[in-house]
C-alpha cells in the first residue's frame, strides 16, 4: 500500500514539473515573440533592425537548445526514477513471495510427519 502512494505521489511530482515547464517554456516564447514585435515596430533604419531580428533569432535558437536539454535531463530522471521504483517494487515482492513461500513450506511440514507418522502404523 505504501509503494503505491510513494508511486502515486513520484507521479504528481512528474506532472507538477511537466505544468510548470510549460509555463516556463510559454513565458520564454512569449517574451521572444514580444521582443521581435517590438524591433519590428520600433522605428529605427533597416540595418539595425535586420540586425536585431539577427540578435534575437539566435537568442531564441540558443533558449530553445537549453530548454531542450533541460526537457531531456529531467525526462531521463523521470525515467531512472521509474525504474527506481519499479525495481524497488520488484524486490518487495520477491521478499513476499519468498516469506510466503517459507510460510506455506513451515505449514505443510507438520502435515508431512503427520502423514509418515500414519504410514508406519498401517505398516
Amino acid at each position: 500500500m505504501r509503494l503505491l502512494k510513494d508511486m502515486q505521489r513520484k507521479k504528481r511530482n512528474m506532472e507538477r514539473k511537466k505544468i510548470a515547464k510549460g509555463v516556463a517554456l510559454g513565458t520564454l516564447v512569449g517574451a521572444l515573440v514580444g521582443s521581435s514585435t517590438g524591433v519590428l515596430l520600433a522605428p529605427d533604419s533597416g540595418k539595425n533592425t535586420r540586425k536585431k531580428l539577427q540578435d534575437n533569432a539566435k537568442d531564441l535558437k540558443n533558449n530553445v537548445e537549453d530548454t531542450l536539454v533541460q526537457a531531456k535531463d529531467q525526462v531521463d530522471q523521470g525515467l531512472e526514477c521509474r525504474k527506481e521504483g519499479i525495481r524497488q517494487a520488484v524486490k518487495k515482492i520477491k521478499k513476499i513471495a519468498k516469506t510466503s513461500q517459507e510460510d506455506v513450506a513451515a505449514a505443510c511440514d507438520p502435515l508431512v510427519v503427520t502423514d509418515e507418522t500414519e504410514t508406519k502404523k498401517e505398516l
